[in-house]
């Protein structure tokens, strides 16, 4: 429910570094298992190619999500 709500939140108050802390959030648990999530399931252990492209990108997304410039309308 937590997550959700914060999903809600950032789309309601159009900031963009949420994006990057739910980024994190579901990155860091990957690190630990060594299972990540991209339309199927990608172990570390049996792809480590595509395990590693989609856990970087992750971390890519949230540093440039957290730290990169903000756009103001």
């Amino acid at each position: 429910m937590v997550g959700l709500l914060g999903v809600y939140l950032i789309l309601i108050f159009e900031q963009e570094w949420g994006w990057g802390v739910l980024f994190l959030f579901w990155v860091l648990p990957d690190l630990k298992s060594g299972v990540t999530y991209f339309i199927e399931p990608l172990s570390r252990r049996t792809n480590p190619l595509m395990y590693w492209a989609v856990v970087v990108t992750w971390i890519v997304l949230s540093i440039l999500l957290l730290f990169g410039p903000t756009t103001t309308v």
